[in-house]
């Protein structure tokens, strides 16, 4: 298997592992792969250090560390549209997302399959405002915004009473 670093058209990084340059090319080309974080189906490969295992300290090993370093420096040089991700931006980002969605539990009531009823009773009155989070399909979705109700969807499973 071969695991590549993937992004979707907005940037997000995410892992896919495919059976070959082809199965990935192929996948992408069908659909079948999209991004975790937004549901894009625009995936391209990102440029990743190669994982080389080579045994014992000096030689080889520091040859294929400086290289990946290089590799690098050239992506980032090439990178016409100065969006480069380093690792650190990843952990910041990762960093942020973790803290965001702890927020997001620690601050509402989680209402799972009651989501549209209560943002409704909220919306035209009849319970007072609170932070909720639950679960609505796609056409339930619509119809609240419809309705005017605001509400927000969120890119990853925050919405179980004790997710961490």
């Amino acid at each position: 298997m071969i695991v590549y670093n993937l992004a979707c058209e907005h940037k997000h990084p995410f892992e896919g592992w495919f059976a070959s340059p082809i199965d990935f090319e192929n996948q992408r080309d069908r659909g079948l792969v999209e991004c975790p974080v937004c549901g894009s189906k625009t995936v391209e490969r990102q440029l990743h250090a190669p994982r080389i295992n080579v045994g014992g300290v000096g030689g080889s090993r520091e040859r294929a560390s400086e290289q990946a370093r290089q590799e690098i420096e050239v992506a980032k040089g090439a990178d016409k549209t100065g969006e480069f991700v380093s690792s650190d931006d990843y952990k910041k980002l990762v960093s942020a997302v973790q803290t965001f969605a702890k927020n997001v539990r620690e601050n509402t009531e989680y209402v799972g399959e009651k989501f549209a009823d209560e943002a409704r009773a909220m919306h035209y009155g009849d319970k007072p405002h609170r932070g909720i989070r639950g679960r609505a399909d796609a056409q339930t979705a619509s119809e609240l915004r419809d309705e005017g109700i605001e509400f927000q969807s969120l890119p990853f499973p925050i919405d179980f009473p004790n997710a961490h």
